[in-house]
This record gives structure tokens, sequence and C-alpha cells, in this order.
């Protein structure tokens, strides 16, 4: 028994979206799979225990919260850090045998002192701004930094990355500049003798477009999601769906013309219509932009939503659905029969990115793993 709306999670299209991202990419090259924001929405252990079974040799995470959990639920394999950290959180990071991200001098120093009073060493990346912004030691100075970084006792670079910005866009003009720019710092370090073992650029868009970004580690995020954010990755890798969204019909009722239906009677009945209560809402992570606006599917057909998605509960019209009744199965995101509502159409419906649909499906909704042995 579990509450009736859930999402499911396929492991066999997991499975098979990181074994067509290894084919794409070669044997060469490590994969670190992108677990980060409770593996976009799809629930990190779970996905992770998944990827690590199947070659994965790192795991990518943005918060040390994000650390603390996985290790604590049993997950062994290097955790990189992507999202920086603060002072006070040396100590847990050097306890969870986390592998941080490095960008600023001072941290560095306090990172290696920590790790000397420990005993310990530990591993870092270093990360390049080679154009994204934001964090990340900037590009004329990566050289300099990636030498002091070498000369201190305590701490081992184990790798250096930078991240594209703008690898999904038809212009290639900035991903190039930005993979110029990661090769120079990379020829100066080899050139100086300093030895990091990995080095990774390519996120799920610059995989799919730019295989002079692979270096020795890509990093697959949306992808191994099944998810693309333009039509035209979606050509370049046979990958599969993960999530599908359900929920079930909770009550059937006929409402007349004249009547009005949900907060702020923005629905207005114009002929007898049978509508159907859905027991999710925005607190489940279905956005209420898409009121009177969204689809769904009953027994294999698309109905629209009408009405204002309240936080618990949202409406649908299913006048013209034959043999509807209580109990019946509703697809928000996924497949019915030969019908599908993509989470990418819901996105470019609500002029986002897939990425936020997933990670807006909240933690009240359960997460029901299914995999072809089940």
């Amino acid at each position: 028994m579990h509450r009736p709306t859930w999402a499911e999670i396929n492991l066999s299209s997991l499975r098979h979206n990181l074994l067509e991202i290894k084919k794409h990419v070669g044997p060469k090259v490590k994969i670190l799979g992108v677990v980060k924001a409770n593996a976009y929405g799809h629930g990190d252990y779970e996905v992770s225990t998944l990827l690590v079974k199947n070659g994965v040799e790192m795991l990518g995470i943005a918060l040390v919260e994000e650390g603390i959990h996985l290790r604590e639920k049993g997950i062994t394999a290097p955790l990189l850090l992507f999202g920086g950290f603060f002072e006070e959180q040396i100590d847990v990071i050097i306890r969870y045998n986390l592998t941080p991200t490095i960008y600023d001098p001072k941290l560095a120093e306090k990172l290696e002192k920590q790790a000397h009073c420990s005993k310990k060493t530990v591993n870092v990346h270093i990360y390049v701004d080679t154009g994204m912004g934001g964090t990340g030691v900037r590009y004329d100075n990566a050289f300099e930094f990636t030498k002091r970084l070498a000369e201190m006792n305590n701490i081992i670079i184990e790798g250096i990355f930078t991240h594209c910005s703008s690898s999904d866009d038809n212009d290639p003009t900035h991903t190039e500049l930005q993979i110029r720019k990661f090769k120079n710092i990379l020829t100066d370090i080899n050139n100086a003798g300093i030895v990091i073992p990995l080095r990774h650029m390519a996120n799920t868009g610059s995989i799919l477009r730019y295989n002079d970004s692979y270096f020795t580690m890509a990093r697959p995020g949306l992808s191994l999601y099944g998810l693309s954010a333009s039509d035209e990755e979606s050509h370049n890798l046979s990958i599969q769906p993960v999530m599908s969204l359900k929920t079930r019909i909770l009550h059937i009722k006929t409402m007349e013309p004249g009547e009005t239906l949900g907060y702020g009677k923005s629905y207005k009945i114009t002929r007898s219509t049978r509508v159907a209560t859905l027991p999710f809402g925005y607190d489940d992570g279905y956005n209420r932009l898409l009121s009177n606006q969204g689809m769904v599917l009953v027994r294999g057909n698309k109905v629209p939503v009408i009405g204002r998605i309240c936080m618990d509960q949202c409406f649908v019209d299913v006048t013209n659905i034959h043999n509807v009744s209580v109990g019946d199965e509703v697809v928000v995101y996924g497949q019915q029969e030969n019908e599908t509502i993509s989470i990418e159409s819901v996105a470019k419906q609500l002029n986002t990115i897939p990425y936020e649909i997933t990670c807006n499906v909240s933690s009240r909704v359960p997460r029901i793993y299914i995999n072809e042995d089940q």
C-alpha cells in the first residue's frame, strides 16, 4: 500500500541510458554520474547504487549534506562535491571522505591544515572558470593556483575540471572557446610535470555535441535520466525516460452549465461535464501554471486539466472517456497505451527546462523502483 500518487523510476531504463552513454564516449573515458538534487528527483541512493554497480567511477553531488546522506546509506564510491564548501564544513568533508572542489587559496590552506592535523590526505578537484562565471578559479590564475596546491603535502590533486555553460546552444562559439582555454591550462600543467589523472569537462550537452570535450572523464546528468535539453540532442543518443509520474482518480461528479470549478472560479462549465478529481497538486510538484493548461492521460487518452491546480488536488475533464471510474490510473508524465506526455513537452509548455520538472516532484511523492525483473 502506498499513497495513490507516485513516481515510477525505471531502473532498467537508467541502466540502458548509462550503457548508451558509455558506448558513445568510448572505453577510455571514465564516467562521473551526477546524482545531486536527489538524482534530479529520481532518488540519489537508489540511482547511485545502480550506477556504481554498472561501472561508474565517481558520483557528483552539490552539497555536503548529500554526501553525508549517501555515506550513511552505505555508498562507498568517490563523491565529488561540486558545490563548494565553508570553512566550518572541512572537518565533516574529511570525516566522510568527500572529494571537495577547490578554487579558493585560503580555503585550500585551511583544508590542508585540517588534513594535516587529522593525519590524513584529501583528494581534491580544481574547478577552473573558463566562461561559466560564479565560482571557480579564474582561467588566467588557474596555472599558478594549481602549482600552489601541488606543493601541499596533505592535498592530492586527483582532478581538474571546468563546466560548459552553453553546450546546449546551437551556436558553438562559446563552448569551443571554453574547450580551447581548458586545453591550454592542461598543456601548461603537463609541461610543469604536474600529474592530474582526472580531467573533465563534458556534461550531457557537450557529450552529445563536442567529442574533444571528453578528456579522461565525462559527467552525464540529464541524459542518464533519459531526458534531453533540446530536440536536436534527442536524436544523438538512444535514451529512455526513467521517471513517470502517476496518480489515480479520487472522485467523479457531473457538473452543469453555469457552474464554476475550483479556486477563483477560473473555469466555467459550459456543457454537462464529468469532472474527475485527482489527489495531487502543486505541493507534489505539479506546477500551478498548468491550471487550465495541462494535460494528463486517462485510459490512453489525453484529457485537459480544468480549474486552478490546488495544493493537494486538481481536476480534469473526463466527459469523453468511456467507462472511466474512481481508482483508474492517471499518467501525468509518461506513457499510457499509445499516448505519451513527455517531461520535455511539459517543460517547453512552462518555458523552463526538464531538470526543473523532475526536481520539483516533491518528497511526499513516493518513488517506486521497477526494473525488467519486477
